[in-house]
């Protein structure tokens, strides 16, 4: 670069030598109106000084390099997402969708441990298509233990059927800890009795229809995830549900449904797809509406409201003498408990 200085410094010299010799200010103002030809000239001889001094040749090997290097770093960011769909016979995905709408979805087991309340007798939660669940405690372990869910105001169903989507936050209780709750956002009931397998997908119908086969006609999202797909419909058969007019419907609105499954190839004049073949269907829950148990008073010394058996310890506090008049029943937020009546608050605020 310091030679093609030089070169430059000379020619502009030798350049204003030819050009303004001896002849005053008029043959000055004279080449200095015709200005526009020696910038041409300069920039014409700086180009030839860059090539013969290789830079141009050099800039440009570098730019292919570059080029070279963004398509194979395209090609590998292509490969990374084909390695994640793992079928050679997937279409190509469309734009990924918001992750929100679509996480965090988890199954939920009743604990049926039988020990000390809230220690035992609460819910192992696991996030659905994902090896590991961040607990109360900030660890990731493949299920994490709750001592309650916060049903958050909306109705409380049976965990057992359930895919619940919210969060898991921390929460302690006295002379426990940290043991945790699960908030939740929102509720999906399994449509039968069946174990679900295979891995958890939102589907909705595109509203598309082909004269031939396989067509794309819906798409369904992985949940806990941002890769979405368009595929060839989705079977019922391995779910029980061969003709389900209220699955149909739920995926042609907005919410869609949510099945477990695995994503087969299907083959016709139309070229090759992917279907879903269903293990179970999920259906969201509407806010209101309930297929829970009732709830009833349990514990050693049945003080505690509950739907379902709980163990405590043994001990009798003066308190719990209010609660064996008190109402045991659903309250506002879906959870079973004693409702505070003004006899219960007075009893209470005397012991």
């Amino acid at each position: 670069m310091h030679y093609v200085s030089s070169q430059l410094a000379n020619c502009i010299s030798t350049f204003s030598v030819h050009h303004f010799p001896r002849f005053g200010v008029e043959a000055y103002n004279h080449v200095m109106s015709n200005s526009k030809y020696i910038h041409a000239s300069v920039a014409l001889v700086f180009a030839a000084l860059l090539l013969s001094s290789g830079i141009g040749p050099q800039r440009a090997a570098a730019t292919r390099g570059r080029q070279q290097s963004e398509i194979i770093a395209q090609d590998n960011s292509l490969s990374a997402k084909v390695n994640d769909y793992a079928h050679p016979f997937e279409s190509t995905p469309e734009s990924p969708e918001p992750l929100s709408s679509n996480s965090i979805f988890y199954t939920v087991r009743p604990d049926l441990r039988r020990c000390i309340s809230p220690i035992c007798g609460g819910y192992f939660v696991k996030r659905v298509n994902l090896p590991t669940t961040r607990c109360a405690n900030g660890r990731y372990m493949a299920q994490c233990y709750v001592a309650a869910i916060d049903w958050n105001g909306q109705p409380e169903v049976d965990a057992r059927r359930a895919l619940l989507r919210g969060d898991v936050i921390a929460k302690t209780y006295e002379r426990f800890g940290n043991l945790g709750v699960f908030r939740l956002a929102e509720s999906w009931h399994a449509t039968s009795d069946g174990q679900p397998d295979g891995t958890f997908y939102r589907v909705r119908d595109r509203g598309l229809r082909c004269i031939t086969h396989p067509c794309p006609t819906h798409h369904e999202v992985k949940l806990n995830s941002t890769f979405s797909l368009n595929i060839a419909g989705v079977d019922l058969s391995g779910a029980g549900l061969s003709n389900n007019e209220k699955v149909y419907d739920a995926m042609r609105g907005p919410e869609g449904a949510i099945f477990s499954g695995n994503n087969v190839p299907v083959t016709g004049p139309g070229g090759r797809l992917l279907s879903l073949k269903a293990t179970q269907v999920y259906l969201r829950d509407s806010p209101g509406v309930s297929n829970l148990t009732p709830c009833m008073k349990t514990g050693c010394s049945r003080a505690i409201c509950s739907d379902h058996n709980v163990i405590s310890t043994c001990e009798w506090r003066p308190e719990y003498a209010c609660y064996q008049k008190a109402t045991c029943e659903r309250q506002a937020d879906g959870n079973c408990g004693f409702t505070q009546t003004r006899e219960l608050t007075s009893c209470l605020a005397t012991r």
